[in-house]
């Protein structure tokens, strides 16, 4: 009886759990579901602007997330429900009162949960709705916006060649210098003092800092890259200080009631475009003494750099101009023809860069990517001129900002493809010492640095993506649903796949498989200085080593948010798998086991298995491989090493015997021959000699031959790897002891006995 009471508990546990955040959750629902339908109400009764339709973009986003979060939510607690139900079973005769609640309470909370969940799905609909329907006129009002004709520059040109107009008229002066800032005194004797200030600082030690030594990008390219940034910041040090400084005093005092003033919005500028200035010469052309890092020809990147410069003239032309007071002072016209003169400059230089972008690349074609951009901007420039500057603006702007993403993200990728790549060669000192402690052979490839480069490319990828989607109007609603997409996943069937998570899951088995190749190398050291064997040796790190990646894989696994759950239904599919069409593999699994615990061979040993004789080099997993004395590597699946006859010379000891035949001619002294023969194997230093586990040489008179006496010596041997070697010094000295003592090897001697094959003629008959 009390363990039925304490089962009913247990079981009924979860669902008092589930009651409060259940009933919460609820109240949020409805909250949220009386919000979208005031939402609604308000989008169809009254106009919006597009940023009060960015806004509601934006909170209907966030009730759509609620409205999924508490259908998932509800979904599992009413799975639990249904299960705590179906394993209390049904009614019975005789159930306990106990029973009888506990089962009631149950059908209650799987009513209420079942209508939690319309209402979750309610509120999913209507805020879908109402997205679908805010979307549909935030793209109304941006055509509208995009599609608005104005005034061509052409015709106000035209009007200005017939009644010019005053200065006056076009730049309002007074308003101008009432906003440069500088009404008090104390404003300019700051920015005087702060300007010599920067110059000082500036200057000073200046052509010190450029009497540098060299640093070759081919031996150190991250110190060759910093070099280039610390002498291009350098050369332009003295503005960008007056700059910064002026930059900080403007902040420290903050904007006027009218916004910032002339010089803090030219100091703000000017300091941005040194900057990038600095930047452009520090990638393609760095002042000397620095050497250009990039791998592309030193006169074309000093192009290049010329082409940004322009590029970075006309950006800062045009900040100046539409982003500072300067453009409330220009009358409407004024700024609707600097506007398309300017656009055009940018075009021009656009397409000049992108011309040399694709020689950059090696290419000399125009290419279709080219093409269809510099018919975006000259499309752009068109609509700008024409008066449908809207378009225009959202053309060339969406042009530019893809550009530049672009080449950040190209630059990212060369400088940081080279950087793993150097580190997969070891090019630098720094990069060997590292690869010395990871454990890795000249010529190997850094493990687990494969994912890190293709997560690289993915992450630099996947923020290009969505730079560009966000450049070219992506909705923040949908923004919002890609980064929730992104965060919190999506559905396959049963499983949940959360990409940040698998991309982090990713990054972390990188790191834990270079870790563990440090760990092999590490444990390998240390036990090199005990007692143990080298094949003892072989086998624990390597057990370790596979333990560790076995580690790393779960840990990565449990972060991509797999459950052990899952990991069950997927060793049921190998399982499955193993059954059909995996066997072998999984017997030169187990084989390979086998061979690291018993350790039957080792590294280093000579074996002869099916044919091939040599030594075994390495025993991995599935497989072990052997070196021939031809150098040829044999690749043998660990079963036939194991099911298998194997001969192991080197297995209990390295000793080897070796046997040499020699004959001598009849009538030799034999007790001569015997001494002699024995006295060569003593002087050889390889022969063991009173050793308690092998007899030491010995000579056996083995037979009387067709045409000499047949003797064997028969001695053993330190090392088997000498064995024929040692074979080779022994006849040369048996064939000088015996020259010495008169000994003579016979060779086979043979009678030959020539018959005639022709018949004899028969005698001719005499006559009778």
């Amino acid at each position: 009886m009390l363990a039925g009471l304490l089962a009913l508990a247990l079981l009924l546990l979860p669902a008092v759990l589930l009651a409060t955040p259940a009933e919460d959750d609820a109240t949020g629902v409805h909250a949220s579901q009386m919000a979208v339908n005031g939402i609604g109400q308000r989008v169809a009764r009254t106009g919006l602007s597009e940023e009060a339709i960015q806004s509601l973009l934006v909170e209907v986003s966030g009730y759509q997330s609620i409205a999924n979060h508490c259908i998932s939510t509800g979904q599992s607690e009413a799975a639990e429900i249904s299960k705590q139900i179906e394993t209390l079973g049904a009614p019975a005769a005789g159930e306990s009162e106990l029973e009888q609640s506990t089962r009631a309470d149950l059908h209650r909370q799987q009513r209420r949960a079942a209508r939690r969940l319309a209402d979750c799905r309610l509120l999913a609909v209507t805020s879908e709705q109402l997205l679908s329907r805010l979307q549909r006129r935030q793209n109304a009002a941006l055509t509208s916006r995009l599609l608005e004709p104005g005034t061509p520059a052409m015709g106000i040109i035209g009007q200005w060649l017939a009644d010019p107009p005053s200065m006056a008229s076009l730049l309002n002066g007074q308003g101008l210098v009432a906003r440069l800032g500088v009404q008090r005194v104390d404003d300019l004797s700051w920015l005087a003092g702060l300007s010599v200030i920067g110059l000082i600082g500036g200057l000073i030690w200046r052509r010190r800092l450029a009497r540098v030594n060299p640093i070759d990008p081919s031996h150190d390219l991250s110190r060759a890259v910093f070099q280039s940034i610390g002498l291009s910041l350098n050369r332009y040090r003295p503005a960008l200080l007056v700059c910064g400084l002026w930059s900080l005093y403007w902040l420290a005092i903050g904007p006027m009631p009218a916004g910032w003033p002339l010089l803090a919005s030219l100091s703000f500028i000017l300091f941005a475009y040194l900057l990038a200035v600095a930047g452009i010469r520090a990638s393609f052309d760095p002042p000397p003494p620095a050497i250009a890092y990039l791998p592309f020809p030193r006169p074309l990147t000093r192009r290049f750099s010329h082409a940004l410069h322009w590029l970075a003239l006309n950006a800062l032309v045009g900040a100046i101009v539409f982003l500072t007071p300067i453009a409330e002072a220009c009358a409407p016209s004024l700024h609707v023809v600097a506007g398309s003169v300017f656009s055009t400059f940018l075009v021009l230089n656009l397409v000049w860069t992108l011309g040399l972008i694709r020689r950059l690349r090696g290419k000399q074609s125009v290419g279709l990517v080219r093409a269809v951009i510099v018919v975006a901007l000259f499309a752009g420039l068109a609509a700008q001129w024409t008066g449908y500057r809207h378009l225009g603006e959202f053309v060339i702007g969406g042009v530019v900002q893809t550009l530049i993403c672009l080449l950040l993200a190209w630059l990212i990728l060369t400088l940081g493809g080279d950087l793993l790549d150097s580190l997969d060669e070891g090019r630098r000192n720094w990069e060997r010492r590292l690869r010395a402690h990871l454990g890795v052979v000249a010529g190997g490839l850094i493990p687990g640095l494969w994912w890190i480069r293709i997560l690289f490319r993915v992450v630099i990828w996947a923020g290009v993506i969505v730079l560009l989607l966000r450049i070219w109007g992506l909705p923040s609603a949908a923004q919002s649903v890609l980064f929730g997409w992104m965060s919190q996943g999506f559905r396959l069937g049963q499983i949940t796949v959360e990409p940040l998570r698998v991309v982090l899951a990713l990054m972390v088995l990188a790191l834990l498989l270079s870790f563990s190749a440090w760990g092999r190398t590490r444990l390998d050291r240390r036990l090199a200085h005990t007692r143990m064997e080298r094949g003892a040796r072989e086998a624990a790190v390597a057990i370790t080593g596979y333990g560790m990646i076995i580690a790393a894989g779960l840990i990565a696994l449990s972060l991509a948010g797999v459950t052990f759950q899952n990991l069950a239904l997927i060793a049921g599919a190998l399982s499955v798998g193993i059954g059909f069409g995996l066997q072998n593999i999984v017997n030169n699994f187990v084989s390979g086991l086998i061979l690291l615990f018993e350790r039957p061979i080792r590294t280093g040993d000579w074996i002869i298995v099916g044919g091939v004789e040599g030594h075994v080099r390495r025993i991995s997993i599935r497989s072990t491989r052997i070196e021939t004395f031809e150098r040829a590597d044999v690749i043998v699946p660990n079963s036939d090493l194991i099911s298998g006859s194997v001969t192991n010379r080197m297995l209990r000891d390295p000793h080897a015997r070796v046997c040499i035949p020699v004959g001598v001619a009849y009538g030799s002294d034999t007790q001569a021959v015997k001494l002699a023969l024995l006295h060569v194997a003593q002087e050889h230093p390889q022969i063991m000699r009173h050793s308690p586990t092998v007899p030491d040489p010995y000579v056996l008179f083995r037979s009387f031959g067709d045409s000499a006496l047949n003797f064997e010596l028969r001695a053993f041997v330190f090392d088997v790897e000498q064995r024929l070697r040692v074979i080779s010094d022994l006849n040369f000295a048996i064939d000088a002891s015996f020259r010495d003592a008169g000994i003579q090897i016979p060779f086979p001697q043979r009678d030959l006995h020539l018959v005639d094959p022709t018949p004899p003629t028969p005698p001719t008959p005499r006559p009778p």
